[in-house]
C-alpha cells in the first residue's frame, strides 16, 4: 500500500484525510462468526473501509461484535509517516 500511495501523490502532501466507514453485510444462514448487531437489526458482518480521497487503503471483513479500527488505523498511519514524517493526518468517521 505504501509504495502505491506514495507513487500516486508524487511529492509529500501537507495533509492527508483518512475516511473510515463501517457498514453492514447481512448474513443469510449460519456463517462462522455471525453476531446480531442491534443497530442494523440483524445478523451481519461489519466490514471496515478506509479511504484517502478516492483511494481505498483498507478493506477488512470483520465480525459484527467488533467496532474498533485502531489496529488498522495505526498500521496505515505508520506506513504514511514512514514515507512523509511531517504530513498531517486527519481521521474522519461516522
Amino acid at each position: 500500500m505504501g509504495e502505491l500511495f506514495h507513487e500516486a501523490h508524487g511529492e509529500a502532501p501537507s495533509k492527508i484525510i483518512l475516511d473510515l466507514d463501517a457498514t453492514d453485510d447481512p448474513l443469510h444462514g449460519h456463517q462462522e462468526g455471525q453476531f446480531f448487531h442491534g443497530y442494523y437489526d440483524g445478523y451481519c458482518y461489519l466490514p471496515l473501509y478506509i479511504f484517502s480521497g478516492e483511494r481505498l487503503l483498507c478493506a477488512k471483513l470483520r465480525r459484527a461484535n467488533i467496532d474498533r479500527a485502531r489496529e488498522e488505523i495505526e498500521r496505515i498511519i505508520t506506513q504514511i509517516h514512514a514515507l512523509w514524517q511531517k504530513v498531517r493526518i486527519v481521521r474522519r468517521a461516522d
